[in-house]
């Protein structure tokens, strides 16, 4: 699924209109007719009598509700139009679907008072918001604050056209002030990044989208998001065979803990061996090997000599070419604290290991984009937003304003798939081409579901898939298997076991027989 920011959205527009010679009343025609042929669907669905009340806005989204309250009269649905703007101020192509209103025999009532227009939300049958598109930026001036609340009050179906009113087209941004909640967004032309993951997705609904028959010449180099879907997926994950053997599929090393942090290997370890690898051996500091072996039944032990602090002793890195022999790919990090140790350790990793390599949690803290750019192997980084901040040399708060930017940067200047994790977890590439998934939730939010993930991306390396295959695969597997723990617990008490404990049937809704 391709989807677009605010930007390339304008600059796809202008392309259809001004270089590919697409009519703009024609495209507001399209669009208000597949507007009306939704929201009729929508009353009908909701078994409600009432008219469909248009919430409109003087601009090209406005215009787009006022083309559809002319096609909902041609369908017989009763419509009623509450503009807001001044009809001198539109422009042409909008002004025009005004003006037909009236030989249509469409009511438009212009800034009505607060109670008369509750009263007509709370009647309606059907809602169509087209109050503000996707450049609104800021909050809503008065009256609309008090509109938009009293429609996401009023119980009735809400259909937003492009996007819901108040809401910003780009990925990761949520409402700065209120903001319809709409049952469903119809998008004109592409979907909106914004829309696609948090907060953006619980705002839009299902989302729709009416390609308007835009030219595929005019999305020519322009940045795309490509958003993750089940069937992409699922068509990344490695297949299997019928007389494969633990040697077949592939062996993780993973690369973790210190004293008091038993849970991050053993959570890593496990999130390796179900992805479908056929070996995870983990290397620890041998003071905490007693801790590890009571987590793990199906993984191999390699303990590593311990510094008086509990983490990997600086001797551990003359382990690696032992520890490296058979291995078909590393995860390194997970608990593994920040000495003077664990970091000559993981220079020497990144130094002597030719394969794939994810790099989580400490085996950021320690090193550098430097460094990562210095890899022997390919790698994968799994920050979340302050790990990122670090690597960037920015604030938490830069990098969560614009996350598309920071995972492209982390990608370019590391030369590697960077996975930055967080609602709508973005995989970015050193090509600059950038994947959003859709899958996971706030529950996920909890100590240890970051080390089932890198163990998941791990293990599907080990499998043979190539870096930003795995990543992305990944990051979709471990949403889902945490979606699927949410429907089955409930959100506030999830734990990272639970999320393993549902990769299994994450894999079957993907896979179904073939899983």
């Amino acid at each position: 699924m391709r989807l677009m920011g605010v930007e390339a959205m304008r600059e796809l527009d202008r392309r259809a209109v001004v270089e590919h010679g697409l009519d703009v009343v024609s495209l507001m025609e399209v669009a208000g007719a597949s507007l009306a042929r939704e929201a009729a669907e929508m009353r009908r669905q909701a078994g409600r009598a009432g008219h469909a009340l248009v919430l409109a806005g003087a601009g090209n989204n406005g215009g787009d509700g006022l083309a559809a309250a002319r096609h909902l009269r041609a369908r017989g649905v009763p419509v009623r139009v509450l503009l807001w703007g001044d009809p001198e101020r539109m422009e042409l192509v909008p002004r025009r679907n005004l003006d037909l209103l009236r030989p249509a025999a469409v009511p438009v009532l212009m800034h009505p008072a607060l109670a008369e227009t509750a009263e007509l939300i709370h009647a309606a049958g059907v809602v169509l918001d087209c109050l503000f598109g996707t450049g609104f930026h800021g909050v809503p001036r008065a009256p609309l604050p008090d509109v938009i609340a009293a429609a996401n009050a009023s119980g009735a179906p809400i259909l937003s056209a492009d996007i819901p009113s108040g809401l910003s087209g780009d990925l990761g941004l949520g409402p700065a002030g209120p903001c319809i909640r709409a049952s469903r967004t119809l998008c004109m032309g592409a979907v909106k990044a914004g829309l696609f993951a948090e907060p953006g997705r619980s705002y839009a609904g299902t989302v729709l989208l009416e390609p308007l028959g835009l030219p595929e010449a005019a999305w020519h180099g322009l940045p795309v998001i490509h958003g993750l879907t089940e069937e992409v997926a699922a068509s990344l994950l490695p297949l299997r065979r019928p007389v494969g053997h633990k040697g077949t599929y592939g062996t993780v090393l993973v690369l973790a803990g210190s004293v008091g942090m038993a849970g991050a290997p053993a959570l890593c370890a496990e999130g390796a061996l179900r992805s479908g690898c056929g070996l995870c051996r983990v290397a620890h500091p041998d003071r905490m090997s007693d801790s590890v072996a009571m987590h793990l039944a199906e993984a191999t032990l390699r303990p590593l000599p311990t510094a008086e602090d509990g983490t990997l002793a600086e001797a551990a890195g003359d382990h690696l070419p032992s520890l490296l022999a058979g291995v078909d790919a590393v995860v390194a990090g997970p608990g593994l604290g920040r000495s003077p140790g664990v970091r000559r350790t993981l220079e020497g990793l990144l130094g002597t290991f030719a394969g794939p390599m994810v790099l989580d949690a400490d085996g950021l803290n320690v090193l550098d984009l430097a460094l990562v750019r210095s890899a022997s192997g390919k790698l994968v980084l799994t920050p979340h937003p302050g790990e990122a901040a670090r690597l960037l040399g920015l604030s938490v708060g830069d990098v969560q304003g614009d996350r598309l930017a920071a995972v492209r940067r982390l990608a370019a200047e590391g030369r590697c798939v960077a996975v930055l994790k967080g609602p709508g977890t973005l995989v970015g590439t050193p090509e600059g081409t950038v994947a959003c998934n859709p899958t996971g939730n706030d529950g996920m939010g909890t100590g240890g579901t970051g080390d089932v993930l890198a163990g998941i991306i791990g293990g599907l390396l080990a499998q043979g898939l190539e870096p930003v295959a795995a990543a992305s695969a990944g990051v979709y597997l471990h949403g889902l298997a945490g979606d699927l723990a949410a429907v089955a617990q409930g959100r506030r008490a999830l734990l990272a076991r639970d999320v393993l404990a549902h990769v299994p049937p994450a894999f079957r809704q993907m896979l179904g027989a073939g899983a």
